[in-house]
């Protein structure tokens, strides 16, 4: 059933689709529920005072999900790829709703190998690589940043990082 199911993410991700709830998935089959949310700092005045953060709130497969609902589905837009090391191409861009957004990581071929969504990060417009990392900038202004070598990912708000 894996490969059934990996095969309708795929034809759904050729047609502008990826599921459109607060997860990670990742290419074994894994799926893990994810919130990002913020609290007030007035600190932040680039982040409209919110500092953002990510936490984990389960886990399942993804035959699971397939079985277990079928509304899963969300129209995608692309805004952003660039091609890393000549093996794998990361995008990102927005689902249907203002709030949602996405990033995946495919393979030259454009198989899917890991992506994100979320319901409440608002769109990924841009993308920038330092080293292993991705740092992926919402329109919130704050980043999702992406660890190439584990595909770990963490919440970065300071808009400093890219300052010379």
């Amino acid at each position: 059933m894996m490969k059934d199911a990996t095969r309708i993410l795929q034809k759904k991700w050729i047609k502008n689709q990826l599921i459109g709830l607060d997860l990670i998935y990742d290419c074994s089959g894994l799926i893990r529920f994810i919130d990002i949310d913020f609290i007030k700092n007035s600190q932040l005045i680039h982040s409209y005072q919110k500092e953002y953060f990510l936490s984990y709130e389960g886990e399942t497969t993804l035959n699971n999900l397939l079985q277990s609902n079928g509304e899963l589905w969300s129209e995608i837009q692309i805004n952003n790829k660039i091609l890393i090391d000549d093996k794998y191409i990361l995008l990102c861009g927005e689902g249907e709703m203002g709030s949602d957004g996405f990033i995946i990581k495919t393979d030259i071929n454009n198989n899917i190998l890991w992506f994100l969504y979320s319901t409440t990060s608002n769109p990924f417009i841009n993308m920038e690589q330092k080293e292993s990392l991705v740092y992926f900038r919402s329109t919130s202004n704050f980043y999702i940043v992406l660890d190439l070598i584990n595909n770990d990912i963490f919440i970065e708000n300071d808009n400093t990082i890219f300052e010379k």
